[in-house]
């Protein structure tokens, strides 16, 4: 099945074949015979942009725990909001080239976004994956380490733990562009532990991460977005380039890159309200 077919086969994304297509099966890795550049094609109008919204997504899905829903959003949702986003000139854009830009200062063409993912959820592939493909999106999803391959244990509290994404699912979302980073090692508040411990979680993490992405990782996202000057200069130390928070708001230059804010997307946010959200955190 040739790279084009497997993406059309899918579509639309509500079939009853679609579990069965969204196996590890070879078909799966037919996505990683060609690298999408994760750009949106679509022209826009001249301008630049010194700030950068990011989006941030936990679940993608449709059922869960009461209790988490303000971190889940069903996926006919986040279709009409991707949609919403392409249809209003937004292109997304890495996590790296917003660092880099920073760096230099440089302003971006256009309505840059960056979309990002935290935890690892399996539904990233199964429901995220193929809508942000159709637009030509690019996201960045920050993942557990330790947890790769299991189940969300830190959702335990408030109901059934969610499936993470495999390894071999990982490493075919990123040959087909998709940027990832750090979550940590098991997806504990940094707050409460000691220098020690939170040094060799996060040594760990990145070992983890480097050896089964065949990559460096310099970026991570805070768990539950607990972070202070005490974690930030442990995470300076270990050298990470960008860290991003809970904290809301726009991006823009001169933030401090281990403090990043971002713009949480809650469960039954319509698209309409997502971009007159964007709009006045924009103004």
């Amino acid at each position: 099945m040739g790279y084009t077919h497997f993406w059309k086969s899918i579509r639309p994304f509500t079939t009853p074949e679609w579990g069965k297509l969204l196996g590890i099966t070879s078909e799966l890795f037919t996505l990683t015979k060609a690298r999408w550049a994760g750009r949106s094609r679509t022209t826009h109008a001249a301008g630049s942009a010194c700030a950068v919204p990011i989006l941030m997504y936990h679940r993608i899905a449709a059922d869960g725990p009461v209790a988490l829903e303000r971190y889940r959003v069903a996926p006919d949702l986040f279709a009409s909001q991707i949609a919403a986003l392409h249809r209003s000139g937004y292109r997304t854009i890495s996590l790296e080239d917003w660092i880099s830009a920073m760096a230099r200062h440089e302003r971006l063409r256009g309505k840059p976004v960056i979309l990002t993912f935290d935890d690892g959820y399996r539904d990233f592939l199964t429901a995220a994956m193929p809508v942000l493909r159709a637009h030509g999106f690019s996201a960045t999803v920050f993942l557990v380490a330790d947890r790769i391959g299991g189940m969300s244990d830190w959702d335990s509290g408030y109901g059934e733990p969610s499936p993470l994404l495999s390894w071999a699912e990982v490493r075919a979302l990123r040959d087909a562009g998709i940027e990832f980073g750090s979550h940590s090692s098991v997806h504990r508040k940094m707050t409460a532990m000691s220098r020690t411990e939170l040094t060799e979680d996060m040594v760990r993490a990145r070992a983890i991460l480097e050896e089964g992405l065949a990559t460096c990782v310099k970026t991570l996202a805070y768990p539950y977005g607990s972070q202070n000057d005490f974690v930030g200069d442990i995470i300076a130390d270990l050298g990470f380039q960008a860290a991003l928070t809970c904290e809301p708001g726009i991006s823009r230059f001169g933030d401090d890159l281990l403090r990043l804010p971002r713009i949480t997307v809650p469960g039954g946010l319509g698209p309409e309200s997502l971009l007159e959200q964007l709009k006045q955190i924009e103004m």
